[in-house]
Order: structure tokens, then C-alpha cells, then sequence
């Protein structure tokens, strides 16, 4: 039976689902970065990661200001960007120019397009060690396409994305189709994710185990175990939770 180790917690699990866009590809900062460069802004590419984890919290104290419910996910696109230069450094006029530039571009070509460091090896080991491997996204109809273009798809069992399911993310329901998918309760399964409002908490109101991946060490304590890489997961090494 493969074991998933949180903390000082060993969870018998038998499968693990995963975000798509934060968790298993990034945006791609460079772009974001070339952007604003082009508006007269010289912005690192570190930068611009700095400035997507705080967009992410931005996300959260929104959804905890609306009572616990986040926007849905196309209608944040432009915010969110804006968001993300703002905190690298772009002023208010030129982040908004520019956010708009990107999420145009998002609409020809997916710009969480970038696989996060040790995805592929984090998922076939996964896989090695008997666990059963999925992502759940909210999308909007082109997550299969961009996995492949990353070459991760073959490393998942199951894809589900909102567009295509017509629900998303927090709504514990397109967790719960994902599960049936692979016939395991869900107390037997992990989520992994990058937005605590989105993921965690819809992972478990849908009875699962939450985990938040943070690159940079952005977010504050939390009631869930977070990680700063995916490889982590097939080493038993979560940061901590609280």
C-alpha cells in the first residue's frame, strides 16, 4: 500500500490528483517579463515569479471578502495578470497595458505552458510507488493539449478540465467525478495545488487531503502541508504546515 508522508502524518493513500495551471506548468514568466519590457519596464524573471505568488494570495483575501466563493477562473485572466506585474515592480497604467497584451496572447496559445522543475520525474515515480495519478484544472478546454505539449499527459491516468465538465474548482463536485473516475474513496486520495482558496479548500470539501505547493515560500501557515517542489512528494519532505 504506498504511503504519502505530510509533516509527522504517513496517509495510506491510493491515489494522488493534481492542479495543472501553478502546479504541474507555470506561467511562463519570461513572457510576462518580455511584455513589460516592451512597455518600458525592465523586470527580471524572478521577479515576475515573486510576483505571481502574491497575485495568488490576492486570489484568496478576494475569495475571503466574497464570503469564502472565488470569482471564476476566466473572469480573473486580466486581473490576475495585472496582479503579477504590479507585484514585480509594473506601474498601475503599464501592468494593466500589459496584462491585457497577455491575456491575448493567453487566448492564441496557453501561457501556463512552462513544466515546473522535477514534473515528469515526480509523476512517474508517483506511478512507480502504486499510486493512482490525475489532474483536475480549471481550464478552459485546452489542459489535455497543453499536458501533451509538455509531455506530461502520458504520465496521468485521468484529465479532467472545468470547461469540459462544465463546473470547477472550488465545487467539491468536479473532485468527486475525478474520484468516481478512478473508483477510491476520498479519503484515499491527495490534492495537490498552488491556491489555497481554490484548491485546498475545495479539495477538502470534497473529503480529500489538501496540499499546497509554494516555489517561493510566499504563503503564511496554514492548515494544510505545503511544499516548495514536487519532487517532495516521493521523498517524504513537506514544509511546514503551521
Amino acid at each position: 500500500m504506498p504511503c504519502l508522508v505530510l509533516d509527522s502524518d504517513v496517509l495510506e493513500l491510493d491515489a494522488i490528483l493534481f492542479d495543472v495551471g501553478g502546479t504541474l506548468l507555470r506561467l511562463d514568466h519570461a513572457f510576462l517579463a518580455e511584455c513589460a519590457r516592451r512597455r518600458g519596464h525592465q523586470v527580471e524573471v524572478a521577479s515576475v515569479a515573486r510576483g505571481e505568488a502574491q497575485a495568488r494570495l490576492e486570489v484568496d483575501r478576494r475569495a475571503a471578502d466574497a464570503g469564502g466563493v472565488p470569482d471564476q477562473d476566466a473572469d480573473r485572466l486580466v486581473g490576475y495578470f495585472a496582479s503579477v506585474l504590479r507585484a514585480a515592480g509594473v506601474v498601475e497604467e503599464d501592468a494593466a497595458w500589459v496584462a491585457h497584451t497577455a491575456a491575448e496572447a493567453h487566448r492564441d496559445e496557453n501561457l501556463w505552458r512552462v513544466p515546473l522543475d522535477g514534473a515528469a520525474e515526480a509523476l512517474v515515480g508517483l506511478r512507480e510507488r502504486g499510486f493512482k495519478v490525475g489532474a483536475v484544472s480549471n481550464a478552459d478546454g485546452r489542459v489535455v493539449s497543453s499536458l501533451e505539449l509538455a509531455e506530461l499527459a502520458a504520465h496521468l491516468e485521468i484529465i479532467l478540465d472545468s470547461h469540459l465538465e462544465g463546473v470547477e474548482k472550488p465545487d467539491p463536485e468536479i473532485f468527486r467525478r475525478a474520484l468516481a473516475r478512478f473508483d477510491v474513496p476520498a479519503a484515499r486520495c491527495a490534492y495537490v495545488g498552488d491556491i489555497y482558496a481554490i484548491d485546498a479548500i475545495g479539495a477538502r470539501r470534497a473529503g480529500m487531503h489538501p496540499i499546497l505547493i509554494d516555489e517561493t515560500g510566499s504563503y503564511p501557515p496554514l492548515d494544510c502541508p505545503k511544499i516548495a517542489r514536487l519532487g517532495q512528494l516521493n521523498h517524504g519532505e513537506t514544509g511546514p504546515s503551521r
